[in-house]
């Protein structure tokens, strides 16, 4: 027995090892001890999520709880329970913290139905808890990280300050924008679910009207029912015909009858021998009648039913549009802490600002004005000065910025080609102007930064036509967009006392724009060759990986409401 080592013991002795070089910092030994046991706590972590992403990220997080206390674990024997200690309390917190999450984005949905009464109808289209989610990342970067650890994790604003390097009131103020921006965007989420129902429910039933009016049985039952003619009119002046050889046709025009009636000249004479005996039931007795006379049957005249002829568009291959392009929404308004940096304002006297650093509080700001070289103060360093002077005793000196971005105008020019009764390709030009106002400082004195940019897009959609009438038709479209800047700029003023103390303009190095599109339209025509339509799009705007902000880069997902004419020929 001598030597010999039971498996358990084998396993208590590669244990204790297997921590005293952890603790000793082996890498090695790290990675050993991670690869060891993560396929059994990995299966804890599922117990508390479905998503294998999440459960990896609670497994990364249990263990860098379990690398760095590792000296509080007392019996290396123990390591496999003690860990699995940490990666269920680390589920259990995760959890916690989800539920607090989902209950405080539900009273913000709660709040928004409270606010509009019409939405309180519509609580089956209350989005879940990851478009919530989705919908808060949207939010400035500013706001954003207030909501989260204010009603995330609790936090209050003195401990959000002081986290964030901000002042109480700054959180305070960021807090009540997030939630009116968060309360703005579930009713556009709302919005957005309604119109997705709305469009294929009025598709189908124009579709199931249009097939009710075709096979309906009253209207087969007239389409298929013989006409029948009315008896004529007893006429008094109406004279006996006598077929004779000697008699000549009539001079004036026959009457309409509803009977066939044959003129005499128009039956060729026949002898007695030739010609066929009458039916009795159509003799009329040979006491009353002449012997030169004949009398004719009558025959009914056949009824021919005509199909009632459909309206027919007509084929058209080229359409031109003008739209304007309105868009559902209201104006961007929130304000958020700022620094200021080597770029801010475009100032020359900022450019001495080191890349790496940045001012958050008008008290160093001012401080590095006053410490430029006098030669180098120009008109705008000293207006800079004068308003870095006055915000130092506002707001504890916190750098504020009041952002608002107005709605975007556009005007679109369309060209379209119908390859068949359906299908379409559209293309054109696009201008678009984007409006933004920036105010750093406060209503005492304060640098506005007024920007324009002006786009000219180039869209590409392709059209599809669901329902079509001799003036009505509805139709589906799908496409990209292409926007070129074709001129950008930002005007600077700077506000002391209600003053205009400076301003100058400077010119916006921006990016092309890419974005895509998907709406519906419907169209209604009031001659063959004009109508007019209304086509409501969600389209999506990517980033342009610049730094500006925008109505754009604040709402990437937008919808629009594009209404114009339609020439065809």
């Amino acid at each position: 027995m001598g030597g010999y080592l039971s498996k358990g013991k084998i396993i208590r002795m590669e244990a204790v090892e297997l921590i005293s070089r952890c603790k000793a910092g082996e890498r090695q030994a790290l990675h050993l001890l991670y690869q060891q046991y993560k396929p059994k706590l990995l299966k804890i972590c599922r117990h508390y999520t479905k998503d294998q992403d999440v459960a990896e990220d609670l497994l990364h997080d249990a263990f860098v709880i379990i690398l760095t206390s590792l000296e509080k674990l007392e019996n290396p024997e123990k390591l496999e329970s003690w860990m699995a200690t940490i990666v269920r309390n680390t589920g259990y917190h995760y959890c916690e913290h989800l539920k607090k999450e989902q209950a405080a984005i539900h009273q913000m949905v709660n709040e928004a139905k409270t606010a509009d009464i019409d939405l309180q109808q519509h609580d089956t289209l209350i989005p879940d808890y990851d478009q919530l989610q989705s919908l808060v990342s949207q939010l400035p970067e500013g706001c954003q990280q207030v909501f989260r650890l204010s009603v995330f994790e609790g936090l209050s604003h003195q401990e959000i300050s002081q986290l964030l390097s901000i002042s109480p009131g700054t959180s305070s103020s960021q807090l009540f924008h997030a939630r009116q921006m968060l309360q703005a965007l579930i009713k556009q989420s709302w919005l957005l679910i309604l119109l997705l129902i709305a469009i294929p429910t009025a598709i189908w039933k124009l579709i199931q009207h249009k097939e009710s009016e075709e096979l309906s049985p009253t209207a087969r039952k007239t389409s298929h029912k013989p006409q029948q003619a009315e008896p004529a009119a007893e006429n008094p002046h109406d004279e006996p015909i006598y077929a004779s050889i000697d008699k000549k046709a009539p001079t004036h025009p026959a009457r309409y009858r509803t009977e066939a009636v044959i003129l005499p000249d128009s039956i060729p004479y026949q002898t007695e021998e030739e010609q066929t005996e009458v039916p009795t039931e159509t003799q009329a007795p040979e006491t009353d009648v002449p012997k030169d006379t004949i009398i004719y049957q009558s025959t009914p005249q056949p009824t021919i039913n005509m199909p009632t002829p459909k309206p027919v568009k007509a084929d058209r291959s080229w359409n031109i549009s003008v739209a304007y392009n309105g868009m559902i929404g209201q104006q961007n308004k929130y304000i958020a802490d700022a620094t200021i940096g080597n770029g801010s304002f475009d100032a020359g006297s900022n450019t001495m600002i080191p890349n790496d650093y940045a001012y958050s509080n008008w008290i160093g700001y001012n401080a590095y004005l006053n410490n430029i070289p006098y030669g180098l103060k120009d008109a705008e360093t000293r207006s800079l000065m004068d308003i870095a002077a006055q915000n130092t005793g506002v707001n504890n000196g916190d750098i504020h910025v009041f952002y608002k971005h107005q709605l975007p105008i556009t005007i679109q020019l369309s060209l379209s080609r119908e390859f068949s009764r359906r299908l379409s390709l559209e293309t054109g030009l696009s201008y678009t102007q984007l409006r933004s106002t920036f105010n750093t400082g406060s209503s005492l004195a304060y640098i506005q930064e007024r920007q324009r940019i002006h786009y000219l897009g180039i869209p590409l959609r392709f059209g599809w036509r669901w329902y079509s009438t001799a003036h009505l038709s509805l139709y589906s479209s799908a496409g990209a967009m292409l926007e070129l800047p074709i001129y950008a700029n930002t005007e600077i003023r700077h506000i002391n006392n209600g003053q205009n103390a400076f301003q100058k303009d400077e010119s916006l190095n921006v990016p092309c724009q890419f974005s895509t599109t998907l709406g519906i339209g419907l169209q209604y025509d009031f001659t063959p060759h004009l109508g007019i339509y209304l086509e409501p799009n969600l389209q999506y705007f990517f980033n342009d990986g610049s730094d500006i902000k925008t109505y754009r880069s604040e709402h990437p997902l937008q919808i629009t409401l594009p209404i114009g004419l339609r020439f065809h020929w």
